[in-house]
């Protein structure tokens, strides 16, 4: 009777070690594990760059859980708890990670967007003014297309050539072509009467006539006629203020006219007949009676 107390006593002592191995009580690691899942599922962040790590994490905890419902060792589930609570933990390191980098990227490309839209506005500029200079040049085209042509004068060349036969051709008429007309200026004394009682005419005109031949007898050429002038105004005011009692003075005045350059010998406008056709030619030098003319009554010279 004794001897079969103990063997009960033995089977209950094994049956309690045992059930003390597979069943300890609440595990803080299990808890633990529960708890950083729950932060990971409530991360928005780990639903869009770590399911997968979050998935692992939740599969981990089920199989700790199967295990406890199982009757499972307490070194196994424990081990699961923690393998959970390091991916839980994982999977939110690694969406804050990833969604750095999204942040980063996103920001780069609106960087090379901003960069590119810029390029693409300058282009656009560049290109509005080549157009306008295309038109520009268009423009330019369309007016000298529509503008009257320039035809240069003709350039003859009156030489003869070798075994050319000549002719005599009368010439009918000639006329010297000389330069415009210019305008020439000179300064002389005029007579200015400062009284009421008129100046002495007779006085005046008898003044600058001796005057006049008084100094026409000095010097020669330019300056005899210089003299000339100088002398016919001094005796005109002379003669001017004889009999007068408020004096006349004289006084620079400027004349201008205009006059023919007819020193200036531009060519000589030539007109003959040959064949029966008048025609013209313009020489430097005077021509003659007949000037000679080939076949086709081109002067020759």
């Amino acid at each position: 009777m004794l001897k079969q107390s103990a063997t009960i006593a033995v089977t209950v002592a094994i049956l309690a070690a045992s059930g003390c191995a597979s069943l300890p009580g609440r595990d803080p690691a299990l808890d633990d594990a529960r708890l950083s899942l729950d932060a990971a599922r409530r991360n928005p962040q780990v639903a869009v760059y770590a399911p997968v790590e979050y998935d692992q994490a939740a599969s981990a905890l089920r199989r700790a859980d199967d295990l406890v419902a199982s009757g499972g060792r307490y070194d196994e589930i424990r081990q699961l708890a923690l393998v959970a609570r390091e991916r839980a933990t994982t999977a939110q390191d690694v969406a804050r990670m990833r969604s750095e980098q999204a942040a980063a990227n996103a920001q780069r490309n609106a960087t090379d967007a901003r960069i590119q839209a810029d390029l693409t506005q300058r282009q656009a500029v560049a290109a509005q003014m080549q157009a306008a200079e295309a038109q520009r040049q268009a423009d330019q085209a369309q007016r000298l297309a529509v503008a009257p042509q320039v035809v240069p004068a003709p350039v003859y060349d009156y030489r003869r050539l070798p075994n050319e036969a000549l002719y005599e051709a009368p010439v009918t008429s000639v006329r010297a072509v000389v330069g415009p007309p210019e305008q020439r200026c000179w300064v002389e004394r005029q007579v200015v009467d400062s009284g009421t009682s008129g100046i002495n005419v007779p006085g005046a005109v008898v003044g600058g006539v001796v005057g006049g031949i008084l100094g026409h007898q000095i010097g020669s050429g330019r300056g005899q006629d210089v003299a000339t002038g100088v002398g016919a105004a001094g005796g005109a005011l002379i003669g001017a203020n004889v009999g007068r009692d408020a004096p006349v003075y004289t006084q620079d005045v400027q004349r201008c006219a205009t006059v023919s350059s007819g020193t200036s010998l531009d060519y000589w406008d030539v007109t003959y007949t040959f064949g029966g056709y008048e025609h013209h030619v313009q020489t430097t030098t005077p021509p003659g009676r007949s000037i000679l003319v080939n076949a086709d009554g081109l002067p020759r010279i």
